[in-house]
């Protein structure tokens, strides 16, 4: 202030002949003055000294579709080799995640309540049909480095170039703002697609209504292939024969279709070891799909390639002309449920549905089956992989006034760690402890879709269930309909496949950890995966303290001592597995199309208050594809306190038909499922009260 009022005074005086040389000296002291007062306020000012993701972290790579391969430092692989092995697995990717833990250094504390979406974002440099730029949210504060940490409002797409922008409008904790640097703002990254990047760069910042003088950090980076190893997987199964479903399971290769009117009990026996006597028999509920609805129930199987090595691994190839290899076939079995009636002259439309985790090809269709029926859709499952026990299993048809028959049951679960026991869903993931844990169940995922796809080919090929040598499904009309771990990689199903267009995706969330962290049902294996892991990362006895807010919620200033590196690591992790992330998936479904497909007509089905798949896991996918108006929303909060505590969790709400105190409203779920597939995906109907649908018109096609 007192160089502008010298300034001020200087300019106003009449400077005579005889003292101008005095005028002109006090004006250069005082300008003089005046820089070395704003250089020393710049240089106590706060700077950005580092941003991540950052291509500056990648190498040139031709092989890949990006252009360009992840290459992070690898952290001390004696003190941690765990982390070792995960950062080996995001060196092997074409580029950053789709949902990226967003860091930025400080050279000072800042006033996190300046961390806005116009302060500091991520800005696309292609246009995108979805909110532009993006926000930053679920922010964290580690006050040691001065380091925050956040995530985008929503996923990013893939094979794109992003900017993560820092403004002026930050400011410190003495509410000054950030000075630039310019080592924080030259787009290094850019050098090697020359001048046309930085300019498309500052043309997009001037777009989104940000000066270039407001910039004081930024950095580019690339986001990673997500669809690009089912595409390939796509690829291979259009170039074979499509396989031939058989109903050939009996002893002796006798037909395995049984008229419902003649069945009496359907016993399941699991192999749940690899030695000793399979699981005592288990009755299925007849009962959910009686002879007034349902024929016939029919038990095969086809033949599919299979691109899994027995650690239940995917080798990870360069992305541009690479992809998974077949490494072998596996008879993959299926129940079909016939409806009563005559059949359609193109045969009975179909739908495909997808059981959940620790479930199987059984009980769970059964539940939905007969109201499919009455609409005319016959109903088709198959196991995921690593589901329904052990191969060694078997299903015994019980029949009026005939013999006994007893068949394989189908099971595709194995032993992967060697204890003797077979889980209900070992062999869908990767063995942890071990160099492969972090890909967890993203590899056992993309088999079973390749797996559905499959069967997809096989039912458009024809499919005769009762032998007299015409196809008994409708070739053209098939619909997908997948209840929690089948509305997950239903997802990735409905991005994929170019044949399948309708799909209604139930109760699904992602990203997987993300479901696995924030429901109490799957908390104890994320825990016992910190404890395995080497070193350990528990910071509790019984339980772990992640310090993640959810979106909305205030930022985390002071997280308890491992935290970060918890937070760390589930990010390793979702980045790791996003080829298998419906959350990741998300925007192809509908919204952008990936190459050869048309949007699919989808919604998805989900509750509130659901205590498997929290809601925020939901939102993830319906923010990242800009599903909203797609989706229904059981309102199990307006009719939770009529319930027993039996059902205080909606989860499965879409099978209650086998629970007669909540059967009404399984039965609406189901009805709108339904009337949805015979609409041709062009209608969401609000078939109950209870049930909010966002979408009233009929959805374009």
């Amino acid at each position: 202030r007192r160089a502008r009022r010298t300034l001020c005074t200087l300019s106003e005086e009449r400077p005579s002949q005889r003292n101008r040389w005095a005028f002109f000296s006090g004006l250069l002291a005082a300008a003089s003055l005046l820089a070395v007062f704003l250089w020393a306020a710049a240089a106590g000012a706060t700077q950005v000294t580092a941003l991540f993701p950052s291509d500056r972290l990648t190498v040139g790579d031709a092989t890949q579709a990006t252009g360009r391969r992840v290459a992070l430092p690898l952290p001390s692989c004696a003190a941690d080799p765990s982390g070792c092995d995960e950062v080996r697995l995001l060196n092997q990717l074409d580029g950053f995640s789709v949902n990226p833990r967003v860091a930025l250094r400080f050279s000072a504390p800042i006033t996190l309540d300046s961390v806005t979406r116009d302060s500091v974002f991520i800005l696309p440099l292609w246009t995108e049909p979805f909110p532009s730029p993006v926000g930053l949210g679920q922010l964290v504060w580690d006050g040691e480095t001065r380091t925050l940490y956040a995530r985008p409002e929503r996923a990013l797409l893939q094979l794109r170039r992003y900017a993560l922008v820092v403004t002026s409008r930050v400011v410190d904790e003495d509410n000054r703002p950030l000075r630039a640097d310019p080592a924080q703002i030259a787009p290094r990254e850019a050098a090697a697609d020359g001048p046309s990047i930085e300019l498309q760069l500052w043309q997009a910042l001037e777009a989104a209504g940000v000066k270039r003088r407001e910039v004081v950090a930024l950095t580019l980076f690339t986001t990673r292939s997500v669809t690009a190893d089912l595409e390939r997987i796509v690829t291979l199964l259009e170039a074979r024969p499509a396989p031939e479903i058989r109903f050939t399971l009996a002893p002796g290769g006798g037909r395995s279709v049984y008229a419902r009117a003649d069945m009496e009990a359907l016993e399941l026996r699991r192999q749940v070891a690899t030695a000793g006597p399979l699981a005592a028999p288990a009755r299925l509920p007849l009962s959910l799909v009686p002879a007034s609805d349902i024929r016939a129930i029919a038990v095969g199987s086809f033949r599919s390639l299979s691109f899994l090595s027995p650690e239940r691994h995917m080798a990870t190839t360069p992305t541009r002309n690479g992809g998974p290899r077949p490494t072998g076939e596996e008879d993959v079995h299926v129940t079909l449920f016939v409806p009563q009636g005559p059949a359609p002259a193109t045969g009975w439309p179909v739908a495909i549905f997808g059981h959940g985790f620790t479930n199987d090809r059984y009980l769970v269709p059964m539940a939905v089956a007969a109201t499919m029926a009455r609409h005319g859709f016959a109903t088709i499952a198959i196991n995921v992989v690593g589901h329904g026990g052990g191969a060694a299993g078997t299903l015994t048809v019980r029949r009026t006034g005939a013999p006994d028959v007893t068949l394989p049951a189908g099971g595709r679960g194995v032993d992967l760690d060697g204890d003797g026991t077979i889980g209900l869903a070992e062999g869908v993931g990767t063995k942890s402890p071990g160099p492969l844990a972090a890909i967890s169940s993203r590899d056992g995922l993309k088999q079973t879709v390749a797996d559905l796809m499959q069967l997809v080919r096989a039912i458009r090929r024809g499919v005769d269930v009762d032998g007299d040598g015409r196809p008994d499904l409708d070739r053209q009309r098939l619909s997908y309909v997948g209840h929690s771990f089948g509305g997950i990689y239903g997802t990735l199903l409905m991005a994929v496949d170019p044949t399948l267009r309708v799909g209604v995706l139930g109760v699904p969330g992602g990203p997987i950890v993300e479901i696995a962290r924030q429901a109490a049902p799957f908390r104890p294996l994320v825990a016992a995966a910190l404890r395995s892991r080497n070193p350990p990362l528990m910071n509790g006895t019984k339980d772990f303290y992640e310090f993640i807010p959810l979106f909305g919620e205030p930022p985390v200033r002071s997280p308890l001592p491992g935290a970060l590196d918890i937070q760390a690591y589930f990010d390793r992790v979702e980045w790791v597995m996003q080829s298998a992330d419906p959350m990741a998936f998300a925007p192809y479904v509908h919204q952008v199309p990936l190459p050869g497909r048309e949007p699919k007509a989808v919604f998805y089905q989900w509750a509130v208050g659901d205590l498997t798949v929290p809601n925020p896991t939901t939102e993830n996918i319906l923010r990242a594809g800009d599903l909203h108006l797609l989706s229904s929303v059981y309102r199990h909060d307006k009719v939770v306190a009529t319930l027993t505590e039996k059902f205080r969790n909606p989860h499965g709400f879409l099978l209650w038909t086998m629970f007669p105190e909540v059967s009404a409203i399984g039965r609406a779920a189901q009805e709108q499922v339904a009337r949805f597939f015979l609409s041709g995906g062009r209608r969401i109907e609000r078939v109950d009260s209870r049930f909010e649908v966002q979408l009233t018109r009929p959805l374009a096609r």
